[in-house]
């Protein structure tokens, strides 16, 4: 969601961008006209902002009873996200975390789903570096604040992406954003 108008007086704001049925398979749609229809997969976000500094969270949510097929990329994608979170430490380069992200995608045969980096720093900006990308050799340290956001894009399916925002502290790291991230939760009556 973007405004128009000074952020830093916002407050909390929670929508989407269009990312909605197969349009999710495109990493931050935009589309007008839109009517959600049973089967639908979200990509839905929410960002609050702190004395001028950003967040994000972001959910993946199905509209009616999920299908087989997209339990399948809804669990790879926890699955995706959870190896990122824990392999995010101080000391280790951005890059090593994106390497361990896509060594998932090669074992699962999920290549094809790949469309971007697994994470970016996130502060001032929504989208800032250093990112979690092969190719920044940026040394992780405390203090650093990342999206954790490996995505799943599935042309006649959807997208499947979380976001959280985390904290690098000592040893690890330190979720900042919380909403249920389980696929009970997350799927929608209709």
């Amino acid at each position: 969601v973007y405004r128009g108008q000074n952020r830093h007086l916002s407050g909390a704001i929670a929508g989407y961008r269009g990312q909605i049925g197969r349009n999710a398979a495109i990493p931050h749609a935009l589309a007008n006209n839109i009517t959600f229809q049973p089967g639908d997969v979200l990509v839905t976000g929410a960002s609050a902002d702190v004395w001028g500094y950003v967040s994000e969270l972001e959910r993946t949510m199905i509209m009616g009873t999920p299908t087989d097929e997209q339990r399948r990329f809804f669990d790879h994608m926890l699955a995706l996200q959870d190896l990122a979170l824990a392999a995010i430490e101080p000391g280790k380069p951005c890059s090593a975390v994106d390497r361990e992200v896509r060594a998932y995608f090669q074992k699962h045969d999920l290549t094809a789903y790949w469309r971007h980096h697994t994470g970016h720093t996130i502060g001032l900006r929504y989208h800032e570096g250093p990112f979690l990308d092969i190719g920044d050799e940026t040394i992780i340290q405390p203090g650093m604040v990342f999206t954790v956001e490996p995505g799943l894009y599935v042309p006649h399916l959807g997208g499947f992406r979380h976001s959280d925002t985390a904290v690098v502290t000592e040893d690890g790291v330190l979720v900042m954003t919380y909403y249920p991230r389980d696929l009970d939760s997350l799927t929608l009556p209709v």
